[in-house]
């Protein structure tokens, strides 16, 4: 699993890469403490070459998103496949934030 960045001036591009299981959760983790630390306007999570990701990696999106929340800032995720966007939605995380499916 890889997490690049890019800011393209009105938000920052978070490009996740790869399976998210439970050690790439981690990882995915470190990532995303460091981009809260930025204190961005705007994050877009691009999922789209994300074909499978566990509980944990859902988790700590869902922990990053919390963080991120307190600060009044946007959140998106675009590019999901179908299969996460369904487990997105069961445990109801559209409800949370926007969440376009590829």
């Amino acid at each position: 699993m890889e997490v690049t960045t890019k800011n393209t001036g009105d938000a920052l591009i978070v490009k996740v890469s790869g399976a998210v299981d439970t050690e790439a959760a981690e990882m995915l983790r470190v990532e995303l403490r460091k981009i809260i630390k930025l204190r961005p306007a705007k994050v877009v999570m691009d999922l789209s070459l994300v074909p499978t990701m566990g509980s944990s990696g859902i988790g700590k999106i869902l922990i990053f998103f919390k963080g991120f929340d307190s600060s009044k800032a946007s959140f998106e995720i675009k590019g999901i496949h179908e299969n996460l966007y369904n487990i997105f939605k069961a445990v109801k995380l559209n409800k949370l934030f926007p969440i376009s499916v590829r």
